[in-house]
């Protein structure tokens, strides 16, 4: 799976709708950068890397719907 600036995140534990913003390389890997939007809150930013994100993904920790081709 690949992660694109745009695809969206949903982590339905905590009701928190994310989007990718940055996807940048780093030497021990990839690091992505979300932008959480939280209902009543500021957003606010974390970095992950790639494959702890993917590995949240398959594990059902959050649901991913990528960006849409206009």
């Amino acid at each position: 799976m690949k992660l694109k600036i745009g695809d969206v995140l949903f982590e339905p534990l905590s009701q928190n709708i994310g989007e990718v913003t940055e996807v940048t390389e780093h030497p021990s890997g990839k690091l992505v950068k979300i932008r959480w939007r939280l209902k009543d809150h500021l957003p606010h930013d974390t970095e992950h890397f790639h494959k702890k994100v993917v590995r949240s993904i398959k594990n059902g920790e959050y649901e991913y719907s990528p960006k849409e081709d206009s």
